[in-house]
């Protein structure tokens, strides 16, 4: 049977790994992608809105941050988000209803037709630039703060390219967590299975022969996870 693999940061990794061992799966940690966060105190003054484009850009603050406790409104992306900003701060977080990703979190934004006053953006560097566009586009008085930058772990990478010689089930939620895998060019992954999070604005595309690409619409039904990694492997 074959090793399953995890690349990005998961706020359920704990209960995924129960399930994949129950099902006589072999789990492994293997972050490629390191977060450092680089700002603890971002909200540096009185905002109406506070829009979160990832769980990384809100779980490393002090909750002594105490501007956040005075923003009309609280937007995040999905619901690692929404758990984050109600454990660190019990507040309420909006999130889209179905579509978790920056185009989802726009039309919500669109939909709820609030006025949205100042504004405060939070993401990481490197990160997609839609919201921001958005925010451009409607001549919204804003400001972004770069709470967090990405970086790569080598030696996780390197054991990842070990590991998956012999194949391997890869689950990655986001183009970033896998890019440096799939770009790495002396890799065979004709024998790697990858499960990924579905994004409409981050389509992860390999040009290599895989064993499957297999998308997920939503990251947190584990029982559907192992499904479709039984599917591809039993």
């Amino acid at each position: 049977m074959l090793d399953v693999i995890l690349v990005s940061n998961y706020s359920m990794k704990e209960e995924l790994e129960q399930s994949l061992k129950s099902n006589n799966y072999k789990f492994h940690d293997l972050m490629i992608q390191d977060i450092n966060h680089i700002e603890r105190y971002p909200i540096d003054d009185e905002y109406k809105t506070i829009i979160i484009q990832s769980a990384n850009a809100i779980k490393k603050i002090d909750s002594s941050n105490n501007h956040i406790y005075n923003a009309k409104y609280i937007y995040g992306i999905g619901p690692n988000c929404r758990s984050w900003v109600q454990r660190k701060f019990s507040l309420d977080c909006t999130i889209p209803d179905d579509d978790y990703s920056s185009s989802g979190l726009i039309e919500k934004i669109k939909h709820d037709n609030y006025e949205l006053g100042k504004t405060l953006l939070l993401k990481g560097i490197g990160g997609k630039t839609t919201i921001q566009n958005f925010l451009e586009s409607e001549n919204l008085d804003h400001n972004i703060c770069n709470v967090y930058e990405r970086v790569l772990n080598e030696d996780n990478l390197h054991s990842v390219t070990t590991m998956i010689e012999n194949g391997a089930v890869i689950i990655a939620f986001s183009k970033s967590s896998v890019e440096p895998l799939l770009d790495k060019s002396d890799v065979n992954l004709d024998r790697v299975h990858f499960i990924v999070l579905d994004k409409s604005d981050e389509e992860i595309k390999c040009d290599k022969n895989v064993a499957s690409m297999t998308k997920l619409v939503d990251i947190y039904d584990i029982p559907d996870i192992v499904e479709k990694i039984k599917a591809r492997t039993e």
